[in-house]
């Protein structure tokens, strides 16, 4: 009897959170403190990696890669003719609430070279 007044209160649990997620999505908690609208003016073409590290903490995730693509789709678009091809890209992404940042970083080097910008929602 008690195993199965156990279950009982585990399964009522279980629909309560199923309840709240329907009723209140993660969306609805999202941290809008984390907007890139709040840090737009704060990221400067020639800025050092430390100064945008100050800005924005770590960047979710860098990619490094060598341009091998003649064209590009998104908001890349309005600088990747002036990359030479076989150039070597790295890219610091970041994820905020209303978009996500991609910076350009050319050749190793330690200055911001291009930003990137996509509002959420928008298809390229």
């Amino acid at each position: 009897m008690y195993k199965q007044l156990k279950i009982l209160n585990i399964c009522i649990a279980k629909l309560i959170c199923v309840a709240v997620l329907i009723c209140f999505p993660p969306s609805c908690f999202a941290d809008d403190s984390k907007a890139y609208d709040q840090v737009r003016k704060k990221i400067d073409i020639g800025q050092s990696k430390e100064t945008i590290r100050e800005l924005l903490g770590p960047p979710d995730r860098i990619i490094n890669s060598t341009k091998r693509n003649k064209y590009i789709w998104g908001p890349e678009e309005e600088f990747w003719d002036d990359i030479p091809m076989e150039t070597r890209l790295e890219v610091w992404k970041y994820e905020f609430s209303d978009g996500h940042l991609n910076l350009y970083f050319i050749n190793e080097g330690e200055h911001l070279n291009y930003k990137a910008f996509a509002p959420k929602g928008v298809v390229y």
